[in-house]
C-alpha cells in the first residue's frame, strides 16, 4: 500500500473504533474496499502487520455486519474476503443502536419523578424514535437519485 492508502486505513479503522468497532476490523474493510480482488487471510496480515487469529475474527466481523463477503476458493479451504460496497448495512447497525438508544431514554422517563426531567427524556427518545423511522427512507430515496 502506498502512504494515502495507508493513511485511509488508518483513518477508517481510527473511525469505526468509535462506533464501537475494534480497530483492526475498521482497518480490513478500508482495505478491502482498496482491493481489486478478494483477499485471503494471508493477505490482510501481510498488509496490514496484524496476527492471522485477530484478522480471521475481524474478517468475520466485517462479514456479520453486512459489508464485507466470504467465499470459498475453489480446490483448497482457504476464505478469500472482499468489501461489499454498500453503506446500508452500517446505516441499519447504527439504527439498530438508535431503537436501543429510544428504548433506554424510556426507561428513563418512566423512572424519573415527574416534572422537567421526565419530559426532556421522552422528547429526546420522541426525536431519535422520529431520526430512526426516517432513515429507512433516506436511504431509499439516496438509492433512488444515485440509479438516475
Amino acid at each position: 500500500m502506498n502512504t494515502a492508502q495507508t493513511t485511509f486505513v488508518e483513518d477508517m479503522g481510527q473511525l469505526m473504533v468509535g462506533w464501537g468497532i475494534p480497530r483492526n476490523t475498521g482497518r480490513i474493510w478500508p482495505y478491502l474496499l482498496l482491493e481489486r480482488e478478494p483477499a485471503s487471510l494471508d493477505d490482510i496480515v501481510e498488509a496490514l502487520g496484524i496476527a492471522k487469529s485477530g484478522a480471521s475474527v475481524a474478517a468475520r466481523q466485517l462479514v456479520q455486519l453486512g459489508i464485507a463477503r466470504a467465499a470459498g476458493q475453489a480446490g483448497t479451504r482457504r476464505v478469500l474476503y472482499e468489501a461489499l460496497y454498500t453503506i446500508d448495512a452500517i446505516i441499519e447497525a447504527r439504527n439498530v443502536q438508535l431503537h436501543a438508544l429510544v428504548s433506554r431514554l424510556r426507561q428513563g422517563a418512566r423512572a424519573a419523578s415527574a416534572g422537567q426531567g421526565r419530559r426532556k427524556l421522552e422528547a429526546m427518545a420522541d426525536w431519535c424514535d422520529a431520526f430512526a423511522a426516517e432513515m429507512p427512507m433516506m436511504v431509499r430515496r439516496l438509492e433512488r437519485r444515485r440509479a438516475k
